[in-house]
């Protein structure tokens, strides 16, 4: 079954500020280090608390920006905006003047700044222990800009308003220095439309940093210039999780991961396999696992209600470019480390982020009108509570029609499955195992133990010896 609801991840304000001198001031005197535009980052759905965007694993955003005098030409194109944490995200330098001397540090307002953030000013080459800096030897370039140069940018009191369009986690592209025209994330202020090329969206486990993707808007007007731009984000993912409980009497039920010797690395775990059912048979279907995206601002001078539009897409909600993948594609969650699982549903689903029901392995999914299901495979150990014996259940299967698997972006869904007598399965050994098999076989795992045709043999007949009596 299905249980959707939406993720509520919330955030502390955050804001930046600096002193260097750009064109485009209604008043040279108002050129200062409080008129630079800096960032507070916030995430949507405040009902969980407050929650900075880095608190989510989130170091970096893309950002372009646009006056509404000049709609044609950029203040920001693609701008990267980086994290400077305490021993993570960027590495503070003399480029970064918003910041002063390292003594100020507990005087400024944020610590989200671009400022000194290009690819030849970053120069951060080496972490001392217990640092996570983002280094310009990185060979995977996530912390690094597509600009060589990122200067800072100043209000324009000129403009009634600016609007601005961000991403994160920020993509960074291939080819020379010509951010306009590489293979990365570009913006159209005249559609308002917001393009991930096709493999930049990746799906993908536990890290949000690389795998769960946002979006946001905001419309700044001149009253409220001279301020940190307060950007909230949504979710383009969804969010997939799984939890068990169990109704064996007298039993207590495990989940096990199955790993490969010696690798520590699951091979089957708990996997959900894409599937369709042909007639009577269950078939391998097909997974998008990279695929491109492009998302249209909506509402109030395209800013007051961004969302995403799915009449752009090939298939809504969206997905617009990269090949599906089949073959042996699935998805692979780690089971619940508890030595027993929850007897009721309620108890199995009241804490999803720490209770031992729950799979540790978060996925984050791309939100597409799928034509296929899952068929998840899980193996599981039944120990007897009277006598300790146990019972191992391998590989068996549930599917999940494609109904139930429509993920929507911004969507939390958790499966919940209940463990019965009824379970497929096997307690044979050896048991190969294909965790990409989609069939779901009918016959049942467990046979309980039952007597019947009780019979009594005839008594043999015997006939004693004499025995004489002295």
């Amino acid at each position: 079954m299905k249980k959707s609801i939406f993720l509520a991840v919330a955030a502390v304000a955050m804001t930046a500020c600096s002193n260097d001198v750009d064109l485009g001031m209604k008043d040279a005197n108002k050129q200062t280090a409080d008129n630079a535009i800096g960032f507070e980052v916030r995430n949507s759905n405040m009902s969980r608390g407050t929650q900075g965007l880095e608190a989510t694993g989130h170091y970096n955003f893309g950002v372009w920006a646009y006056k509404d005098l000049d709609p044609t030409h950029a203040i920001m194109a693609n701008y990267l905006v980086g994290y400077f944490g305490d021993n993570v995200g960027y590495k503070r330098s003399d480029k970064q003047t918003t910041y002063g001397t390292e003594a100020s540090l507990v005087d400024l307002k944020s610590r989200w700044a671009y400022e000194g953030l290009g690819t030849s000013e970053y120069d951060h080459a080496s972490n001392s222990v217990g640092e996570k800096y983002y280094r310009n030897t990185d060979t995977d370039k996530f912390y690094m800009s597509n600009w060589s140069v990122q200067y800072l940018r100043y209000w324009d009191y000129s403009s009634a308003s600016t609007n601005f369009y961000a991403y994160a986690p920020y993509i960074h592209g291939s080819g020379e220095e010509d951010p306009l025209n590489m293979n990365v994330v570009t913006f159209n202020n005249t559609t308002h439309e917001m393009t991930f090329p096709a493999g930049t969206i990746k799906d993908g486990y536990d890290d949000p940093s690389k795998y769960e993707y946002l979006y946001a808007a905001a419309k700044v007007n001149v009253g409220e210039y001279g301020k940190d731009v307060a950007l909230t984000f949504k979710h383009i993912n969804s969010k997939i999780m799984i939890t068990f409980w169990e109704d064996i009497a007298g039993y207590s039920v495990k989940m096990i991961n199955l790993r490969e010797a010696g690798t520590g690395v699951t091979k089957v775990g708990i996997s959900a396999a894409p599937a369709k059912i042909n007639a009577t048979t269950y078939v391998y279907g097909k997974l998008a696992k990279s695929v491109g995206a492009t998302l249209t601002f909506t509402g109030t001078d395209f800013i007051g209600n961004p969302k995403i539009e799915s009449s752009t897409f090939t298939d809504p909600v969206y997905y617009q470019a990269g090949a599906d993948v089949s073959g042996n594609e699935f998805l692979t969650f780690e089971a619940p480390v508890a030595d027993k699982l929850a007897t009721t549903k309620d108890l199995a689903t009241q804490n999803p982020d720490s209770n031992d029901n729950y799979s540790k392995t978060v996925y984050y999914g791309i939100p597409k009108d799928n034509t296929c299901g899952l068929t998840f495979h899980v193996s599981f150990v039944l120990t007897n509570e009277q006598t300790k014996e146990t019972i191992t259940v391998k590989d068996a299967k549930v599917f999940v029609p494609a109904a139930n698997c429509e993920w929507l972006a911004s969507h939390r869904y958790i499966y919940v499955f209940k463990i019965t007598k009824n379970v497929t399965g096997s307690t044979d050994t050896p048991t190969v195992i294909n965790p990409g098999d989609p069939n779901v076989p009918s016959k049942n795992a467990l046979y309980p133990i039952v007597f019947d045709n009780i019979q009594v043999e005839d008594w043999e007949n015997t006939i004693e010896t004499e025995h004489p009596i002295n």
